[in-house]
């Protein structure tokens, strides 16, 4: 579809960071939206970003409803909904793969020659946050992809020492924390999870790795959580208040557990 915003129509995208001058990795038409940034600004590998696809589904048929009933535009309204149809297609189309432990999963990247990134980036939107954010997952290839993100077979999954603490992070901070964690993707995890028992247990480990701040963070080291990064960070702060709403909303009685004691440095 055309752009939406046109900014810079009939002017070539290019960043000097990426391959081809500038132009990323190959690619072959799929319906999907280009990208050459990932949400935490690190550079694509292959330029078909799963998860902000899906994502961007989500917000056109937004537009599409908006257009419809409130700013009676109806050509908008045509153009969000194909829009929205071609990259749900090319999700659905060229973001699975098969895996040979999971089965049918998907994949973070793609470039729609047959090449894909298996991972997960706990930046939102991510692979784990799909249904959160209102797009219309495969369920069993969601709970594969589920599976794989929670596992160590994604490359950014990460556990502490003794085992207590676990969650998966973010290539962006490796430079600072080589092995992180995200309380967002940790948050993330409770708020798609459908059980009780892990949206608690996923409370306990974000209550006894704030680094004795009382805050939520950026990204911290599972070992010696009092190492993190950013002091504060208002995104996850609010995510934390939801998860904790959702529990709430499941139990009418308020649910009373031990609030561990925030771990020392290792």
């Amino acid at each position: 579809g055309k752009l939406f915003d046109c900014e810079h129509c009939h002017k070539p995208y290019r960043y000097p960071e990426l391959l081809r001058n500038g132009k990323g990795s190959k690619t072959a038409y799929t319906g999907m939206s280009w990208s050459g940034h990932r949400p935490s600004d690190d550079k694509c590998t292959y330029n078909y970003l799963v998860p902000s696809n899906m994502f961007a589904v989500v917000v056109l048929r937004y537009v599409s409803e908006l257009a419809e009933k409130l700013w009676m535009d109806e050509s908008l309204k045509v153009a969000a909904t194909k829009l929205a149809k071609e990259i749900d297609y090319g999700i659905r189309k060229y973001g699975i793969v098969v895996h040979p432990k999971y089965g049918k999963i998907y994949a973070y990247e793609v470039d729609g020659l047959g090449n894909s990134l298996l991972m997960d980036d706990a930046n939102v939107p991510s692979l784990l946050s799909a249904p959160y954010l209102g797009y219309e997952i495969d369920a069993r290839v969601y709970q594969n992809t589920r599976k794989f993100i929670l596992s160590k077979d994604n490359p950014y999954y990460q556990e502490s020492r003794d085992g207590k603490i676990k969650g998966y992070g973010s290539p962006h901070m490796q430079m600072r924390i080589r092995n992180n964690i995200w309380p967002m993707g940790q948050i993330v995890q409770g708020l798609t999870s459908t059980k009780l028992s892990e949206k608690l247990a996923v409370l306990k480990m974000l209550v006894s790795t704030d680094g004795g701040t009382g805050r939520m963070h950026e990204s911290y080291n599972p070992n010696n959580p009092s190492y993190f990064t950013r002091e504060w960070f208002t995104w996850p702060e609010s995510l934390f208040a939801e998860l904790v709403m959702s529990v709430t909303n499941q139990c009418p009685e308020r649910v009373k557990f031990p609030m561990p004691k925030v771990q020392s440095a290792l």
